[in-house]
């Protein structure tokens, strides 16, 4: 358990403080808003699945909350950063890595088979330096002293 609180806390984001009002009553009022949305109208349109009434009652808890006792939206709002900072490792780490595997790869792969790279790999000299002649490189000055 200690270990897993450990390895939490290097991909936790930042908190506010438990006296930062103004932070934690733009939790409440985002959370009130998202979560009816995505949880009863967005999910069950995606799915064909009946309209929930709780995430309504989440909604109207936080604006009770948002209302009477501010200080305490600290609790819902560390337990939503504890999830949303897994989701954000998740998505850095496993996501954005299958991408990477699936799709560039792949293309880079195709892409070098048909010789339709950008770059000519030239084992037998010494640099990839490309010298240019002197009319490119007059040309080339010019543009940089006036480039527009």
């Amino acid at each position: 358990m200690f270990t897993a609180m450990k390895q939490l806390q290097k991909v936790m984001l930042p908190l506010a403080s438990k006296d930062d009002l103004s932070a934690l009553k733009s939790f409440a009022i985002t959370m009130a808003i998202a979560f009816p949305v995505v949880f009863s109208l967005l999910l069950p349109w995606l799915f064909s699945a009946d309209m929930p009434i709780w995430p309504f009652a989440v909604s109207i808890v936080l604006g009770i909350l948002y209302l009477v006792v501010p200080h305490l939206l600290y609790y819902p709002y560390v337990g939503w950063m504890v999830i949303a900072s897994i989701l954000g490792w998740l998505n850095t780490k496993l996501l954005l890595g299958i991408i990477f595997y699936l799709l560039i790869t792949p293309i880079g792969v195709m892409m070098k088979a048909l010789g339709k790279l950008q770059y000519k790999h030239r084992v037998h000299e010494p640099s990839n330096w490309v010298t240019r002649d002197d009319k490119q490189s007059q040309k080339q000055k010019a543009r940089l002293e006036e480039p527009f």
